[in-house]
């Protein structure tokens, strides 16, 4: 039987924060800086599949917490929007100089998206992500003389998200439906410039980039929901 506390989670998400949720207009590819700009990248999971495909248990608090294995690539404008916007023309020759991954959850029950992740610094060869490139690194690597305190195994940084560590799996509120967990890839015209003492935040992200910093980007969106009697709730 499940325990009070859960079925007081159980109660507050299915009836008193129930229509709390879908702040999409608030996702940072909504954010004015992509008005203009269509996405022209292709993003998918091999571990689970298409946009709008389940996380699987592993990849939630309910889990081992790993981070579902990412990959992208450009794509043809013409191929995937059919006709292009102004600035996607002006940029379908520009180079990467870095990619960007930033995962937010709308449908949680509060006045913003969560930010579950933010990563920066992300060398532009590099179209995947593993859940192996999520370990910080400690001791530098043979011929570097140190390592910036936020950096992780995939040779690149991680920003600030709601619980302030590298990685927060998702654990929506028991109750409250199907949250969509948007993993959003943007890259960049120009490395971003991010004092090492500082924190990279989605604020700072909002506040900075222009549309003519975005050279591309789309989204790749994993859904997971907690329900009674699963994952022994």
């Amino acid at each position: 039987m499940p325990s009070f506390t859960a079925r007081f989670e159980h109660f507050v998400g299915s009836h008193v924060l129930s229509s709390f949720r879908g702040h999409d207009n608030k996702l940072l590819i909504n954010s004015p800086a992509f008005t203009h700009i269509a996405p022209t990248l292709q993003v998918t999971s091999p571990e689970c599949g298409h946009s709008g495909s389940p996380l699987d248990v592993a990849h939630t608090s309910l889990g081992v917490k790993r981070f579902p294995q990412l990959t992208w690539h450009r794509s043809p404008i013409e191929t995937h929007i059919g006709i292009a916007t102004t600035v996607n023309m002006d940029h379908r020759h520009v180079p990467v100089a870095e990619y960007l991954v930033i995962v937010e959850d709308p449908d949680a029950p509060y006045p913003d998206p969560v930010v579950h992740g933010l990563y920066y610094d992300i060398h532009p060869r590099k179209t995947s992500l593993f859940p192996s490139d999520f370990d910080e690194v400690i001791i530098p690597p043979p011929g570097v003389r140190s390592v910036a305190v936020n950096g992780l195994r995939g040779g690149f940084l991680y920003g600030l998200n709601r619980q302030k560590c590298v990685w927060s799996a998702a654990r929506p509120t028991l109750g409250h439906g199907v949250h969509r967990y948007f993993f959003q890839v943007v890259g960049l015209s120009k490395p971003l410039k991010v004092d090492e003492r500082v924190v990279l935040s989605k604020d700072m992200l909002r506040k900075t980039l222009t549309a003519k910093d975005i050279v591309c980007w789309s989204v790749w969106v994993g859904k997971f929901e907690r329900k009674f009697g699963r994952n022994g709730e």
